[in-house]
């Protein structure tokens, strides 16, 4: 839904789609990748029906782009068609998650023919590499580069979408998350899209090159979001929605402008009639100009006014449109020009024509932070069941007071967030106000504690949360990628909702959940969700006094630090929580303090230092039971001491921790000890157990899906191949290596291409 979209419950007017619009491009590209294949043997989808025992419908939607493949479904295709696997990894990418790349057109769209003919000359005759398309809110920049973008796919191999954010309530989109939405829509899974944003674009770059693509970027704040994110590729072209002139990219990027105003009254009185049906807007000609006017000939406004009428077929248009006269006054001390006059008054009209249940619903959507929010939290905010907050969600819809996104999420227009905002943070809402937040923000962290035990289920440091407050449904995940979909899916929310907490006194949610997403934070490297929700995590421990809190904050975020090479505030950090937990008294916090401070001093090649500190994480950990934090240390303190020299205290260091995590049947803790295992065997001469080793923790990382360790597998692997002589071999497996690991971590990827070019 857009802003210029309308949906008449009367049913007079509108014509219905034949069919949804694909869900995802990665969809279509495994639509089209079947299609071949069973073109190729030769089959009807009949008779791959009959050897696959899947319906011959459902084939011929998933192969349009219409259905995502299962797992199950993609099994079946692959092993008729002889696909050698083929169809079961472009699957994988198809059900990441059903992702928008190109939201339908609005149901009902007048006029703007001047516009459609002046974006076709800049896109396709001039051409421009980059179009912006400025005016008010409201006016209807989304619903026409949306139907243009609609009638034009098939002029370009992909078209790419992001909201941008630019004037939503809470924070506009950062250029990672706006490349992260790209390089979702051209079928990258979560878990392969790049940590730092500058690798972002250059797998961005690299996958449109010598593709004719289309990308919108809509609702822009200026230049300065949108100059990082655009590709410059050669045929790619970018179409920008804004309410501002964007001046730094005309200077900087030659982009061309196309200026958008309201309607003329004749076409916004077009588009009630075609909303409300042309018999009944030819009935009161006088009051559907009256209404067209008050709302400012604005589409958004006049819009929702449409509904409204539609949804009262026993009420004069007349008779309504003094209704909204009413409003208007009652309003007008609060706007600032006659334009906003109109859309409050439309806003007011509509969302006080809403049974009580819906717009409760409407205004506690208004506390939401993130961009968009799944039907699991509106539930959560109302306290309903989410059957029920579906169906509340579906009138918002139908209002046009939220739009629905993809499958399973929703978003407002950036207007009717502020509105939903300021009538929830009204004083006569305060103790719902409270008692909302404190179940959307339980709900978030349910959540993440339900995903953290499905990630790493072999793990100790698992809290068990007992059971959900009243009005909380909690998540439940099957798998490993449920999980992880839904974390890498909830990140753009995550800090905002850790906010949210703290700003309402729930401090120890708000420093918990960034906490409990850290195997996540490991795995997928969200850092500037690890970074700034873990910020905010810091600041409400402090505000409740939670020194345990504060404690495993710091702890989180200085590891994120060294990770990406801030040794200082990485020190800074570990040696606060040191102190905190000293404080306390012996916890597992203050055995990871002591491993992270041994981390800085091994990477500032201190390695005395390291040993000592790993040495007394070791003793901490051993003296309170902890066997996740004492095997952690051992790997650290055998690494310590195989580059000391000491190869007998290195390994057995490191094989009483694998057979810690090997009890445990931890597979990424046996994957974490087994590197630095062949790393010692390497370096005192034992290269056949060095590539034992390597093997086995290739085996490991695979088993839990960790990519990066995977990557330091296959380097440690390629070093001791080198050091027999197999050259070449070892240069295949450090540029698999590079190619797990280019997309994750720079630092990393940075050492595999040095091997390589030592090795030429």
């Amino acid at each position: 839904m857009t802003e210029n979209s309308g949906s008449v419950s009367s049913g007079e007017t509108g014509k219905a789609r034949a069919e949804p619009r694909p869900v995802s491009t990665a969809a279509l590209a495994f639509g089209r990748a079947l299609r071949q294949r069973r073109q190729a043997k030769g089959l009807a989808l009949r008779e791959l029906q009959k050897l696959a025992y899947v319906d011959k419908s459902l084939i011929s939607r998933v192969e349009r782009g219409l259905t995502p493949p299962s797992a199950e479904f993609a099994e079946s295709c692959d092993r008729a068609l002889e696909a050698g696997g083929t169809l079961i990894v472009l699957a994988e990418a198809a059900r990441a998650e059903p992702y928008v790349h190109l939201p339908p057109p609005p149901s009902h769209f007048v006029g703007r023919e001047e516009h459609f003919a002046l974006l076709d000359e800049k896109v396709f005759t001039e051409p421009a590499k980059v179009v912006f398309v400025a005016g008010p809110p409201g006016v209807g920049k989304t619903a026409l580069v949306l139907n243009w973008a609609n009638r034009r796919q098939e002029e370009f191999d992909g078209v790419l979408w992001s909201d941008l954010r630019g004037y939503a309530a809470g924070s506009p989109a950062q250029p990672a998350d706006i490349l992260d939405d790209l390089l979702r829509c051209v079928g990258v899974r979560p878990d392969r899209v790049p940590a730092e944003e500058h690798m972002r674009l250059a797998l961005l770059r690299g996958l449109l090159r010598g593709q004719r693509t289309l990308v919108v970027l809509d609702n822009a704040l200026d230049s300065h979001q949108v100059r990082p994110v655009l590709p410059g590729t050669p045929d790619t072209t970018v179409l920008i929605t804004s309410r501002r002139r964007l001046s730094g990219l005309v200077v900087g990027s030659g982009a061309v402008q196309v200026s958008l105003e309201p309607l003329e009254d004749l076409e916004a009185t077009r588009l009630m009639a075609e909303l409300i049906g042309d018999e009944r807007a030819a009935g009161d000609p006088e009051g559907v100009g009256r209404l067209v006017r008050l709302c400012a000939a604005l589409p958004l406004a006049v819009n929702i006014a449409a509904e409204r009428v539609a949804t009262h077929p026993h009420q004069s248009v007349g008779d309504l449109a003094r209704e909204l006269v009413a409003e208007g006054r009652r309003l007008e001390l609060l706007a600032v020009d006659d334009d906003a006059v109109g859309v409050r008054a439309a806003f007011s009209w509509s969302y006080r024509a809403l049974d009580a249940d819906t717009a409760r619903m409407f205004r506690l959507l208004g506390l939401h932070p993130g961009p968009r929010f799944p039907a699991g939290a509106a539930a959560a905010l109302a306290g309903l069941p989410e059957h029920d907050a579906r169906r509340l969600l579906d009138k918002l819809v139908q209002a046009h007071l939220v739009q629905q996104v993809g499958a399973r999420y929703y978003r407002f227009h950036d207007l009717l967030r502020v509105y939903a905002a300021e009538e929830a943070t009204a004083e006569q809402w305060r103790d719902e106000r409270q008692a909302a937040v404190s179940r959307l923000t339980q709900w978030y962290l349910y959540g993440a504690n339900a995903a953290s035990w499905t990630l790493t289920p072999a793990r100790d440091h698992h809290i068990d949360l007992g059971p959900a407050p009243e009005g909380v449904e909690p998540l439940r995940f099957a798998t490993f990628d449920e999980a992880y979909i839904w974390c890498a899916s909830e990140m753009p929310s995550i800090t905002g909702v850790a906010r949210l907490a703290l700003d309402h006194g729930l401090y120890e949610t708000g420093w918990r959940l960034p906490v409990e997403l850290f195997d996540y934070h490991l795995l997928g490297r969200p850092w500037q969700t690890w970074i700034s929700s873990h910020e905010v995590a810091i600041e409400s421990a402090k505000a409740g006094g939670d020194l345990g809190g504060l404690a495993w904050s710091a702890i989180n975020l200085a590891e994120a630090h060294r990770r990406r090479g801030d040794l200082d505030r990485a020190h800074e950090l570990f040696g606060q929580a040191v102190e905190l937990s000293k404080e306390i008294g012996e916890n597992p916090s203050l055995g990871w303090a002591l491993v992270g401070l041994g981390n800085i001093a091994h990477e500032r090649e201190d390695y005395p230092e390291a040993v000592r500190l790993d040495e007394e994480s070791v003793a901490v950990n051993t003296r309170i039971g902890y066997r996740l934090g004492e095997a952690t240390s051992r790997v650290h303190l055998g690494r310590a001491y195989r580059d000391l020299g000491e190869r007998d205290l290195a390994l057995d260091h490191g094989l009483r921790a694998y057979e810690a995590y090997a009890k445990d049947a931890d597979q990424h803790g046996m994957g974490f000890a087994l590197v630095p295992l062949a790393r010692t065997c390497r370096r005192f001469g034992d290269l056949e157990q060095a590539l034992g080793y390597c093997e086995q923790a290739l085996t490991a990382y695979r088993n839990c899906g960790d990519v990066w360790g995977q990557a330091d597998a296959l380097d440690e692997r390629g070093c001791a191949l080198a050091a027999q002589g197999h050259t070449e071999e070892a240069m295949t497996v450090w540029r698999d290596a590079l190619q797990l690991v280019m997309d994750l971590d720079d630092r990393k990827a940075n050492v595999l291409r040095g091997r390589l070019e030592g090795a030429v």
